[in-house]
């Protein structure tokens, strides 16, 4: 007893995300040894959504590596061709004992995980045997103990009003994408390539002036819904305060970036917003470099921006391709934009 003590106690400890998902897989690992134990979140559009493993324990094996964060989402399988998966996370009770492979077991047993009210994940574990009453007594516990965990994180990284991660877990996920880029040079791996993006809300204190603040709080709510639903993966989008988002994107080359951007610009001026109408916004982005900062990459993203908004705003722009084109001159974080 002891020993699950101290392992909650370390549960508990943590305010990484990827870390408490992972402690919690190899804590309730530990003590039921079962054939195989996943955690699932649902990531994408409430219409499709796809099941993005976070982290896995297979007998034999051990701890295995979840998907990265950044895996194309039509490569995810899909919630619905999962009836048992979509049956459990829709349920406020657990799906027990179905039989995995025949009538002789293994048997599989799914929970919905969420936070608050909100829906976000399911876990997956396979059994040799059912589950004995006091091996579901203690699941459950564990994941009442995760649950609010995650609810606690959730309560100090996400901006209140629009749902989305606030600055400061910006910070930290910056640093999370370097380290990324670090590991694959250490590894002689190729690369992955991220790219910051700002999104500035056009014209938006004069929503606020002509109708006045609660409908400048919708807009902004309508905003965020629309980014969730533009950029898929809802854990890379920020509310950077007032109307300003970031986007982290994963994504190839400049131009594949810019498609992705450009598909939000387009969403968000197609929108019919209540009362106010059309809403517009101006996207700066730029690709993060190895010994970056994240003041550094987000003023080249703001630069960006700016020439969008002097330029008729409603526009996406790369900071490197004006670099390219001579519109923008490179110039150190102190010092002031130039364009041509």
């Amino acid at each position: 007893m002891s020993d699950l003590i101290g392992s909650v106690a370390n549960l508990t400890g943590y305010r990484d995300r990827d870390l408490i998902d992972s402690t919690f897989v190899s804590v309730l690992g530990d003590w039921l040894d079962p054939v195989r134990l996943s955690l699932y979140r649902c990531v994408g559009d409430v219409a499709d959504l796809r099941l993005l493993l976070q982290a896995r324990m297979r007998k034999g094996v051990g701890m295995e590596s979840g998907d990265p964060s950044w895996t194309a989402l039509d490569a995810l399988p899909a919630l619905s061709a999962q009836p048992h998966f979509e049956q459990a996370f829709a349920s406020e009770e657990p799906l027990l004992d179905l039989p995995f492979e025949n009538q002789e077991g293994p048997w599989l047993n799914l929970f919905a995980v969420w936070a608050g009210a909100r829906r976000f994940g399911i876990i997956e574990l396979v059994s040799e045997q059912p589950l004995l009453p006091v091996q579901l007594r203690l699941v459950t516990g564990l994941l009442k103990i995760y649950r609010n965990q995650i609810s606690l994180l959730d309560y100090s990284e996400r901006d209140s009003l629009t749902g989305l991660l606030n600055r400061k877990t910006f910070d930290e996920q910056f640093l999370k994408c370097l380290d990324t880029m670090s590991a694959a040079v250490n590894d002689d791996i190729p690369v992955p390539t991220w790219w910051l993006g700002v999104v500035d809300v056009d014209h938006f204190k004069r929503v606020n002036d002509s109708y006045g603040h609660l409908i400048g709080d919708e807009v902004l709510l309508l905003v965020a819904r629309i980014l969730r639903t533009a950029f898929r993966h809802s854990e890379h989008l920020y509310r950077f305060g007032g109307e300003e988002f970031i986007v982290l994107l994963r994504a190839e080359d400049d131009d594949e970036a810019h498609l992705a951007f450009d598909f939000f610009r387009q969403q968000l001026a197609s929108f019919a917003f209540p009362q106010v109408g059309s809403i517009t916004a101006s996207v700066g982005f730029t690709r993060l470099r190895p010994m970056d900062n994240a003041s550094g990459a987000v003023d080249r993203a703001d630069r960006a921006v700016y020439h969008a908004k002097r330029n008729g705003r409603n526009q996406v722009h790369s900071y490197e391709s004006l670099l390219q084109s001579g519109l923008l001159s490179e110039v150190n974080n102190s010092g002031a934009i130039e364009l041509f």
